[in-house]
Formats: structure tokens, sequence, C-alpha cells
């Protein structure tokens, strides 16, 4: 196993004790202190730099989406795979997002991450959103989720 796999690996394991103890000083080891956040479309686009800032940002988007709910489910649907760059490796994934809330339909959105590795740490996530996905997602959230802000800022 590349080190790139393995520190994702061994992130996201730890991000999911993170859920559900909202310990977040475990995740600190994994990034590099510069460390950036980058979402890519859809309504909670932004650009996060630094590793606590990251991490904050993280956490209120979690408080304020995930933990409000009444189920997270997170499944892969290709990947993790590595990819080696020239200033280190990235791991790459594509995922489904489920929430279950209430007597709500079943809210389903599709995502890809890119997590860059420099020197056994997390110096980039980016997380992608395509827009065309998106559009179930604010019907759901106007219909159903008007109280929940899962943004990052």
């Amino acid at each position: 196993m590349s080190q790139a796999m393995q520190v994702f690996m061994d992130y996201a394991a730890a991000f999911e004790e993170t859920y559900v103890d909202d310990d977040w000083s475990r995740l600190m080891p994994f990034f590099a202190d510069d460390a950036r956040y980058d979402v890519v479309g859809g309504p909670l686009a932004c650009s996060i730099a630094g590793s606590e800032a990251l991490l904050r940002g993280m956490k209120k988007s979690i408080d304020g989406l995930d933990r409000r709910c009444d189920e997270r489910i997170i499944e892969l649907t290709d990947g993790p795979t590595p990819h080696t760059l020239p200033e280190g490796e990235e791991v790459r994934l594509n995922w489904t997002a489920s929430y279950r809330r209430g007597d709500a339909p079943l809210l389903v959105f599709p995502g890809r991450s890119v997590v860059t590795v420099t020197n056994g740490r997390i110096t980039a996530i980016r997380d992608e959103y395509r827009e065309q996905d998106m559009a179930p997602v604010l019907e759901w959230m106007s219909q159903y989720g008007a109280d929940l802000d899962g943004a990052y800022v």
C-alpha cells in the first residue's frame, strides 16, 4: 500500500471516530499546517487555508447538517485510488452521502474527493460536486431541510 493510501485510510478511520465523539484534535496530526480544503461546485463551494481553519470548517458543516439528521451513510462508489504527482501523491475516490431525517425522503448525493499527501501529511483535500447533481439536493433542502446548514465558512 502506498504511503498516501495508508495516510488516507488512517485519516478516514480517525474521521469516523471524530464524527462519533467530536474529538477533532485526533485529526490534527494528519494535516500539514498549511493544508487547504476546497469544496468545488454546489452551494457550499469554498476554500479554506490552514489545518486549524480546515478542521473548524469541517466541524461547522457536520454540526449544521450531518449531526442534525437521523442517519448519515457514506458509501464508496469508486476507489480509493492512489496517483503519483511530482509533489506527492493523490488519493481519489467517488462516493455518495445519504441522510435520513424524520419522514422526509432519503437525501442522496454523489461527490468526489481528492486528497493530496506530501511527506506523510495531508496537504490538500478537494471535494467536488457536479452542478447537475446538486439540483435534487437543493430541492430536498428547500422542502425538508430549510433549518439545516452544511456551510463550512
